[in-house]
């Protein structure tokens, strides 16, 4: 569990944690630099939660699940243009 930091994101975060948080910016800064992928020091036991209560509401999150469920309802018939006239 974590975030990306895409440059300009990256600025925007920094700035709303000195304005919500003063001095954890430098602590970010210190531990992450400009990586683009910042992973929680809890990210096992976040990502264990997140799956059990996905799994108990029945909310499909493995990346497999995610894309059989998006071509499932795929339309295969090919898309004929309108005339207006």
């Amino acid at each position: 569990m974590g975030l990306t930091l895409r440059e300009g994101n990256r600025e925007y975060f920094y700035k709303k944690l000195d304005e919500h948080f003063p001095g954890l910016k430098q602590k970010y800064q210190k531990k992450y630099g400009y990586s683009y992928e910042v992973m929680s020091d809890n990210n096992e036991k976040l990502m264990d939660i997140f799956y059990s209560e996905c799994k108990r509401n029945g909310i499909v999150c493995s990346n497999d699940g995610i894309f059989r469920y998006l071509y499932a309802f795929e339309d295969k018939q090919e898309a004929e243009q309108l005339s207006m006239f």
